[in-house]
């Protein structure tokens, strides 16, 4: 008979021989579909924006992107459905009574337009959003508009992604980009102006804009393509004065070809820059007395009240003349450094010799009030 401390090992060893169940297959990291996918024309190209993949679709960090797939379909306008491309809007309003294409036509009509790899992301890649730029067909062999839909797909390290969203755009004969932009920075903001564009990019002359985009964005940084414009809706005067952050800005210009989403306008006008600054002088200082002293005249006048402020000028103007005095010099006392106080006395008089006085404030940026002046002073002979 086995002992009983070896009859428990064997029941212990013959339970770890049983075999063990199948092991799970992985998980497949699946990115998740991009739903923010924005289109927009820009003279010949067709731009396209939309959010870096971050999300795997089990709502996970996705690394190891393989590559970004962009997709497009191009619809033309049904010859029953197409009239004379005038206005411009045209096309657009005629494509509104066709259907949008739905994501089970969308992939039997769908036409590769280029990959994004993993070594190329970075490059394009501004802010949080990657961007594209397409040259499709603007039109039909014959002329008649046609209407470009989009999708892009992520690809994982396995599986791709589902079809993002899918937006579509109807291309526009759009002006050329304005011409001679200025950027003129004054008291009240930076004044643009332009020459409007006499053609359009297929070289119809004097072709309808519905306005035009003012975009501003930090100097020497590039622009954002799809940046919201300074403007809140298209300006229809070809000038526009704009209220930016003090500070160097540039600018571009676009003519818009038709109101509304998505945007359809013009290339970029050449860049203007200009620096912002406060050109608002403070208010001059009040009060200014000259008090006439042994060997000396001493100057106060009241503080000027301006969160700005960065100090004041002190000019002395030396007097001529026996019956009716005459300026005849002005200097500054007070050249390299401004004075802070309220109160300055000037000890570089001749006795027998009359001055006026006159006193600017200066607020940091270097504006200056209008002078503050006094009155003739005679600095009296001592006995």
């Amino acid at each position: 008979m086995l002992p009983k401390k070896l009859v428990v090992l064997l029941a212990v060893a013959v339970l770890a021989c049983g075999k063990r169940g199948d092991p799970y297959p992985p998980v497949p990291v699946i990115p998740k579909a991009t739903t923010d996918l924005l289109v927009a024309q820009r003279g010949t190209k067709v731009l396209l924006s939309w959010s870096y993949p971050s999300l795997t679709t089990a709502g996970k960090s996705m690394t190891g992107i393989k590559r970004i797939v962009v997709w497009r379909s191009v619809e033309e306008l049904p010859v029953a459905t197409s009239a004379p491309p005038s206005p411009i809007e045209q096309p657009v309003q005629l494509f509104a009574k066709v259907p949008p294409l739905g994501p089970n036509q969308f992939l039997k009509l769908r036409t590769k337009v280029d990959s994004i790899e993993s070594a190329n992301l970075k490059a394009a890649t501004t802010g949080a959003r990657l961007t594209y730029e397409d040259a499709p067909p603007l039109h039909a062999a014959d002329g008649r508009p046609v209407r470009i839909t989009y999708s892009v797909v992520t690809q994982g390290p396995v599986v791709s992604g589902d079809l993002s969203n899918l937006p579509a755009i109807v291309p526009l004969d759009v002006p050329v980009a304005p011409t001679a932009l200025a950027a003129t920075a004054k008291k009240e903001g930076v004044v643009l102006t332009w020459t409007a564009p006499e053609t359009s990019i297929g070289g119809a002359k004097n072709p309808p804009v519905a306005g035009y985009n003012v975009y501003r964005f930090p100097h020497g940084q590039p622009a954002d393509e799809f940046a919201t414009p300074a403007n809140p809706s298209p300006i229809a005067a070809t000038s526009y004065t704009d209220q930016p952050p003090y500070g160097a800005h540039d600018y571009f210009v676009t003519a818009v070809a038709a109101p509304g989403t998505p945007r359809i306008e013009s290339d970029p006008s050449a860049i203007a820059g200009a620096t912002f600054k406060d050109l608002v002088p403070p208010a001059p200082p009040a009060g200014l007395t000259a008090l006439v002293e042994t060997g000396a005249v001493r100057l106060v006048w009241d503080p000027v009240d301006a969160p700005d402020l960065a100090g004041y000028k002190i000019y002395r103007t030396e007097g001529t003349g026996i019956e009716q005095l005459r300026p005849a010099g002005t200097i500054p006392l007070n050249p390299v450094q401004l004075l802070t106080a309220t109160n300055y006395r000037d000890t570089g008089v001749n006795p027998g010799i009359s001055y006026y006085y006159e006193v600017v404030s200066v607020d940091k940026s270097g504006n200056e009030s209008a002078r503050s002046k006094t009155d003739w002073v005679l600095v009296p002979k001592t006995p």
